[in-house]
């Protein structure tokens, strides 16, 4: 059996051919996946959206710390969320309850701060130390983990039956303090006797 020239050209032209299809392939199937991985990642997409939740936080003990309600929400992956009507309310047995409602919420660094926008009320229920207290303002900014909420814009401060208004608040619900920054009005109702 002789082997031609001829035959050995043929044979290496065809493993030639066969090597770069199979180096195409290699390549475009690379490709294919680098930009499937691509599509799944889009910004202004969002990763869960949800209606109606009730999210329960729990201190390290177990026990129950706060819970959040919102009517829509959105969590996008880069840690950015947003809400339609949140509501937050504390659920500690040793202190007052402390309540915040607002038209919208986001957080832009994955829940360690939360911009709450647009009819924004804090109440905290009273105790055998001081009378319930409320305040309104047209948006402010939420520290959970510090129990810490702030605002720039005006605000309307009720305390048991005396009023307070000016612009901007820092409220430390651990310390139980309001400090309200500038332009400050109190009006003072006059004390019982008792």
């Amino acid at each position: 059996m002789k082997v031609y020239l001829r035959d050995r050209v043929t044979a290496g032209f065809g493993i030639g051919v066969l090597v770069i299809l199979v180096a195409v392939s290699y390549y475009y199937s690379i490709r294919a996946e680098i930009e499937a991985n691509q599509a799944f990642i889009d910004r202004d997409s969002p990763d869960f959206i949800a209606r109606n939740i009730s999210v329960t936080e729990f201190n390290p003990d177990g026990t129950a710390n706060r819970r959040l309600f919102a009517e829509y929400a959105e969590h996008f992956a880069d840690g950015r969320m947003s809400s339609i009507k949140p509501r937050m309310v504390t659920l500690s047995v040793d202190e007052p309850q402390v309540r915040a409602t607002a038209d919208t919420g986001q957080s832009m660094d994955d829940g360690e701060t939360f911009l709450f926008n647009g009819n924004v009320v804090v109440t905290r229920a009273g105790d055998l130390k001081d009378p319930p207290m409320r305040f309104t303002t047209p948006h402010a900014t939420v520290y959970p983990d510090t129990s810490v909420l702030e605002s720039d814009a005006p605000v309307v401060l009720e305390h048991g039956e005396d009023v307070t208004t000016g612009i901007g608040i820092t409220l430390d619900n651990v310390d139980r303090t309001v400090n309200i920054h500038t332009n400050v009005k109190s009006i003072f109702a006059p004390r019982r006797s008792n």
